[in-house]
């Protein structure tokens, strides 16, 4: 009977998300300049008008923007449409390649913020920008190779004798696994049992557990919390599927699951957990009490619903991948 509750909760959900559908007149975009030079900064803002009650997660600004680097952004809230929510995404963005480039489109994960798992995805159109040369037309070509490769900027200086010793201080680390290689290690690992991992999904609550003991969120370093709440999911999703998660930047992993036969109601829970907590990991943001606790409860959910039937269907699962834990 819950089972049965359950499901109709989750279809009327999905029917209210879908009456209160997005379109192309809830997101809008606006730039300073259609044209720049090389590293001039660019006002770009994103206005999303989002129904009451659902939250937003931007997209990815380290990787997201192709050709463009994010030198800023603010986050502003505006009067909606009736029934809407208004909040505007401004950046501040620049790139450095002598080309024509065009802003991607970027891609807003919108989600219910009731906790029902109702999704959708606003997507900006792309923006083409023409970069202007500095160079004279008539300017040799040795001048136009010279700006070919010009980076981001970066710090100036003289010469440092801090680096002097972070040479020196690399050469003994280099001796120091010289020696530990030769005679230290072999009798270290020699004398070593070898005890085998714990199954993935047993070692990943285990783990929760230690973590909600630390009391971070009590203490309030929510962001310590968060960080190893994304380390212990990662770390879960490599040894369940044999992946390379840990490794792997948040838009590798949503890439991924694309195509790792994961239900979609669970690649979106996936999603939604590590683009949230990257907001909170990289661009410092303090969640409310209520995101707060459904971080944790997404991972759980994840981990409940990919968890092998049985240990012995998880040894045979690694066994038939090659895995060698």
């Amino acid at each position: 009977m819950t089972t049965t509750y359950r499901y109709i909760r989750k279809i009327v959900a999905a029917a209210l998300f879908l009456a209160a559908a997005v379109s192309a007149d809830d997101i809008a975009v606006a730039i300073s300049q259609d044209s720049a030079t090389v590293g001039d900064i660019i006002s770009f803002d994103v206005r999303l008008d989002i129904p009451k009650g659902f939250g937003i997660v931007p997209p990815e600004t380290v990787k997201g923007f192709g050709d463009f680097r994010v030198l800023s952004l603010g986050i502003d809230t505006v009067p909606g449409r009736p029934g809407t929510d208004g909040i505007i995404y401004r950046y501040g963005i620049a790139t450095y390649k002598p080309q024509n480039c065009t802003i991607p489109p970027l891609r807003f994960l919108l989600f219910d913020g009731s906790g029902d798992s109702a999704y959708d995805t606003l997507t900006t159109p792309p923006v083409p920008v023409r970069i202007i040369s500095v160079i004279p037309e008539d300017a040799p070509d040795s001048a136009r190779a010279a700006i070919k490769d010009l980076k981001a900027q970066q710090r100036a200086g003289g010469s440092d004798i801090r680096s002097l010793w972070a040479l020196l201080a690399v050469a003994l680390l280099l001796v120091i696994y010289y020696l530990w290689e030769k005679f230290i290690k072999k009798d270290s690992v020699a004398a070593l049992p070898d005890i085998p991992l714990m199954p993935p999904y047993e070692e990943a609550m285990e783990a929760i557990v230690a973590l909600e003991a630390k009391g971070y969120i009590t203490r309030g370093n929510i962001r310590d919390y968060v960080f190893e709440l994304s380390d212990i999911f990662k770390r879960y999703v490599g040894r369940r599927y044999n992946t390379i998660a840990p490794e792997l930047t948040t838009e590798e992993i949503v890439s991924w699951l694309e195509y790792s036969g994961i239900s979609r109601e669970m690649r979106m829970c996936a999603e939604w957990f590590l683009r949230t907590s990257d907001q909170v990991k990289f661009a410092k943001w303090t969640p409310d009490s209520q995101t707060l606790n459904r971080l944790g409860k997404e991972v759980c959910t994840f981990l409940e619903a990919t968890k092998p039937n049985t240990d012995l269907e998880y040894e045979k699962s690694t066994q038939r991948m090659g895995a060698v834990e």
